[in-house]
């Protein structure tokens, strides 16, 4: 079965962005919907197994064009949480040129500027220097990113759950005896 149109945007959305809930504002006319509503929706739309198969994929696709593997991202993920600016400079605390720089700093640039500092004299414009401005990826969404896929915020997560009871240790009986016993406590025997 072919896909709606709204439902081919929302696969190319969601591939981008890897999220539902964006990927549904994309597609669909969601401005007067709040973001619960969003959510439904977009989950609703995301079940279909129409649009799974065509994210799998587009998924596909993108992979097989950028052969790229999880264990490759985590590894750049790793390089830019150890990514030291001082690798940017020389020993006198000068801007390397860019062609010096290793690939791996290069790589960390977000932007770079260029301002040229100039005098006129006797109407004659001079270079004096230059302002070099550098803003790098920042560290911390790295790290970020790493702890969410190595689990770093398990520990943490189970630390706050409450359990009010874990019925995993209980048989089908004694699950049915308690539950018995709730309705009667409650009254509703």
């Amino acid at each position: 079965m072919a896909l709606t149109d709204k439902q081919e945007k929302y696969c190319q959305a969601y591939v981008i962005c890897g999220n539902q809930s964006t990927a549904y504002r994309e597609a669909y006319d969601a401005e007067d919907m709040n973001a619960n509503s969003v959510a439904v929706a977009a989950c609703r739309v995301h079940s279909d197994a129409n649009v799974t198969l065509r994210i799998r994929a587009l998924q596909k696709e993108a992979y097989e064009r950028n052969k790229i593997t999880i264990d490759e991202l985590v590894q750049e993920l790793a390089g830019m949480a150890r990514f030291d600016p001082a690798t940017l400079y020389d020993e006198d605390g000068k801007l390397l040129p860019i062609h010096q720089m290793p690939l791996a700093t290069r790589q960390m640039i977000q932007e770079m500027q260029t301002d040229e500092l100039f005098v006129t004299i006797d109407g004659h414009r001079e270079v004096i220097g230059h302002t070099k401005k550098l803003k790098y990826i920042a560290k911390m969404d790295a790290v970020e990113k790493l702890m969410k896929h190595l689990g770093g915020y398990e520990k943490d997560n189970f630390q706050k759950k409450t359990v009010i009871f874990d019925t995993s240790i209980l048989s089908t009986e004694e699950l049915m005896q308690r539950a018995a016993a709730l309705r009667e406590i409650n009254g509703k025997a």
